[in-house]
């Protein structure tokens, strides 16, 4: 396999360990409209394996505790520990960046209109930059969500707006970020799930912006207990360098 068409993530396996039914589900990065509910707590938990095209690999442990503050607004936060392995050496691990993320459900699905939410996320700085554990300066984003039930498919579509920490660069710029995704039930206790994201690169000098798919299933092993995996392509030269 040539570098262009390297896998922007050659695997993710998840394990979601959830206290009540869930809504919003992995492996997809797309955003979806569900949010937990009123006194609902829910844990994810995942692991990551991700390759740059530099020949970098970082394997990525995320502990995601949610709680529903009512049945319209849920709070989380999404905590990185991080093993980056440079390809010329100096390994490092430790935490990274962790997301304090709000989301609020604006409508209800209707018979012809899709659920909407809006979500907030405040990056913080709390990964060691210099051992690239981190981006060094906080990040803020402003998603809106729309998730659609269509028979046996759930479909998600997002677009949000990054503004990015520079961290005194002024080569860094706000960003956009946007996704489709569907959920298909093909079994009672299987979905397999797609996704197509990208986002605008916040490097002003480059012109090519990540593009990715994702291709994955969700089995349902229990009503607390769901396990999920999936393949992450990145379809364009710059998708194998996310430095965000």
């Amino acid at each position: 396999m040539n570098r262009q068409t390297k896998f922007y993530s050659a695997a993710l396996i998840f394990l979601s360990i959830i206290f009540a039914p869930a809504a919003a589900y992995r492996p997809f990065g797309v955003e979806d409209a569900g949010v937990a509910g009123r006194g609902v707590g829910q844990v994810e938990m995942s692991w990551d394996n991700l390759q740059w095209r530099n020949g970098d690999t970082e394997d990525i442990i995320l502990l995601a505790p949610i709680l529903g503050v009512t049945d319209r607004l849920e709070l989380s936060l999404e905590i990185p520990y991080m093993f980056h392995n440079p390809a010329g050496g100096g390994a490092q691990n430790g935490l990274g960046d962790i997301n304090a993320v709000g989301k609020y459900l604006l409508y209800d699905e209707g018979p012809r209109l899709p659920a909407f939410a809006l979500k907030g996320v405040v990056k913080t700085a709390t990964g060691n930059k210099s051992a690239g554990l981190g981006s060094g300066d906080i990040d803020y984003s402003f998603i809106a969500v729309a998730s659609k039930c269509l028979d046996r498919f759930v479909l998600h579509s997002m677009f949000g707006y990054t503004i990015m920490g520079k961290d005194g660069n002024s080569g860094i710029r706000n960003i956009f970020q946007y996704g489709i995704a569907a959920d298909f039930k093909a079994a009672e206790n299987l979905n397999l799930v797609f996704e197509l994201a990208g986002y605008q690169h916040p490097d002003r000098s480059v012109t090519d912006n990540p593009l990715y798919c994702l291709l994955g299933a969700i089995l349902k092993i229990s009503d607390k207990v769901t396990a999920d995996a999936g393949v992450r392509l990145g379809l364009t030269e710059s998708a194998a360098v996310r430095d965000i």
